[in-house]
């Protein structure tokens, strides 16, 4: 679908940025706080990935490099959605680090988690960002008020 004016635009345009800003400001926290890492998250996980984050985090090696991992990704996601440039490779990369974070905690009516934020019955803010990223996939605002309208030359 071709977006015709600002008046369609301008709204993604700032769904884009906030979207962006949201995954920047995760990975800045995880970033500057001290002693920061995803054993804790991984190792109460109840969904069906248990078993992976079980192995994981039995390894040295491999929480750090999830605990690396996942700032890297929330940096250069918040960062090119920000910036509207490779937006869809952007949300592509949030979208699969959401289905990660959806499916450790997965919203099926228990509410038995402490770290889980909000039980909603198969939708959570996971799963609400993860559409947000998809609208973003599928409407690229950063053809028209972007990076990639600049670099691209997109038209």
């Amino acid at each position: 679908m071709e977006l015709k004016n600002y008046k369609q635009i301008l709204p993604l345009f700032v769904l884009r940025t906030a979207i962006g800003w949201l995954f920047l400001h995760e990975g800045l926290y995880k970033l500057l706080t001290p002693g920061w890492t995803a054993q804790y998250y991984l190792a109460q996980s109840e969904g069906p990935l248990q078993s992976l984050f079980q192995w994981v985090i039995s390894s040295e090696t491999l929480i750090a490099v999830s605990n690396y991992g996942v700032v890297i990704v929330l940096l250069i996601t918040g960062f090119l959605l920000m910036t509207g440039f490779l937006e869809r490779f952007a949300a592509m990369t949030g979208m699969v680090l959401l289905v990660f974070f959806y499916l450790s905690y997965p919203p099926f009516g228990e509410i038995s988690d402490v770290m889980a934020e909000g039980n909603y019955l198969i939708v959570d803010k996971n799963f609400i960002l993860f559409l947000v990223l998809w609208v973003i996939y599928k409407f690229r605002p950063g053809r028209y008020l972007g990076l990639n309208r600049l670099i691209c030359n997109n038209n």
